[in-house]
């Protein structure tokens, strides 16, 4: 922290580089981040549509 005449500035203590996430990537968030069976069947048309496997992106399945 560093205190100025009327504000406290909050600087951070390490940068740190962004990720670039391939499509393979993001289609893995996708698939594992559904919460239901509809919800993953919506994120399997959506890694259709980027042109990707389903089956082929390593993830886990929704158990309820």
């Amino acid at each position: 922290m560093e205190e100025s005449a009327d504000d406290i500035l909050i600087r951070p203590a390490i940068a740190i580089p962004l990720e670039d996430y391939t499509p393979s990537r993001q289609a893995e968030f996708l698939l594992s981040n559904a919460v239901d069976a509809e919800d993953y069947a919506r994120a399997v048309e959506e890694v259709r549509r980027m042109g990707l496997d389903p089956a082929a992106i390593p993830h886990y399945k929704p158990t309820a």
